[in-house]
């Protein structure tokens, strides 16, 4: 048995909001999908965005790689898995692609995101991560548990 972890899963319906004048799916679409999707993720693992944001914390995305393959067009179903791994102790990079119902691979995203924290005076990288967002984010590594 190989030691390939369960990816997340996040299933989205290309509406008519996603595409351009063609139906084709408009490429800033693209980072919102991605973006519910790490979201959907911290949630299973226990991490509201929210609740984060209110400790004054957030996570940016430092960088976005987007290699798009096949087009979505409006209606079809699209499902986003992802893998996460932890960097140096502070980087957090998230390797997702974008499943045509299928199974073919219809765009791949890398994205590099950083925790900071955020005061009315500035916003600083966090290089020594808080225990429990630590612990959140190795379980988000680890992906879902059947």
């Amino acid at each position: 048995m190989g030691s390939e972890k369960k990816p997340w899963e996040f299933p989205k319906v290309v509406l008519p909001q996603h595409t351009d004048h063609a139906g084709v799916m408009w490429h800033g679409s693209y980072l919102n999908f991605l973006e519910e999707g790490r979201i959907d993720a911290l949630n299973k693992v226990g991490l509201s965005y929210s609740k984060l944001s209110k400790k004054g914390y957030e996570i940016p995305v430092i960088s976005v790689k987007l290699r798009y393959k096949i087009s979505f067009i409006h209606g079809d179903k699209v499902l986003l898995t992802s893998q996460f791994k932890l960097e140096n102790k502070i980087r957090l990079n998230c390797k997702t692609l974008f499943l045509k119902s299928n199974g073919d691979i219809g765009a791949e995203a890398e994205i590099a995101l950083v925790l900071v924290r955020k005061t009315n005076e500035s916003i600083k990288l966090v290089r020594k991560l808080p225990v429990q967002i630590r612990n959140t984010l190795s379980m988000l590594e680890e992906g879902p548990k059947i």
